[in-house]
């Protein structure tokens, strides 16, 4: 299409991008369906190998279990082999808190291991007028324009429009 010179040309060209957009998506509909086809086939398949590794690992754990002064050194938590490694990973050490957590550590003198976060509440710093805004050192922004076009989903036919 060349330069858009009236609103029909207008309509038009908004007419032709909403069948492109339906092209676009039943091309993407098609690749989807392909992908979660080719996933579910892939994922049959390897169910049975998905369980013989599973069984197999279960046996190297609990054969590491029962044997591991002999499998592995002192102070090891692994051991190398031809094939690979085993071993055992320690995980981070979690910590919970309850609900007053907080309050008891600064009454006992911890505050130091209590967190507080001081932020301004933005969206009612929008409501501050000019000399508040200078006064406590809020800039507002506005935010930018940008151009958009939602073609219809389905076109409507020339002889009707």
């Amino acid at each position: 299409m060349s330069k858009i010179k009236n609103l029909k040309d207008v309509e038009e060209t908004i007419k032709v991008i909403a069948q492109l957009d339906a092209e676009i998506s039943a091309i993407d509909n098609e690749a989807t369906k392909a992908i979660n086809a080719a996933k579910e086939k892939a994922a049959t398949e390897s169910v049975a190998l998905t369980q013989q590794r599973e069984k197999l690992l279960e046996s190297l754990q609990n054969y590491s279990d029962e044997h591991r002064s002999e499998i592995y050194e002192e102070g090891k938590k692994s051991r190398e082999f031809i094939n690979g490694t085993i071993g055992y990973r320690q995980g981070t050490d979690k910590v919970e808190v309850a609900e007053n957590t907080a309050e008891l550590l600064i009454e006992a003198g911890f505050a130091n291991c209590v967190k507080v976060t001081k932020e301004p509440v933005k969206a009612a710093l929008k409501n501050f007028d000019a000399a508040q805004q200078k006064k406590f050192g809020i800039s507002i922004i506005p935010g930018s324009e940008s151009f958009y076009c939602k073609a219809a989903e389905k076109t409507i036919p020339e002889s009707i429009a």
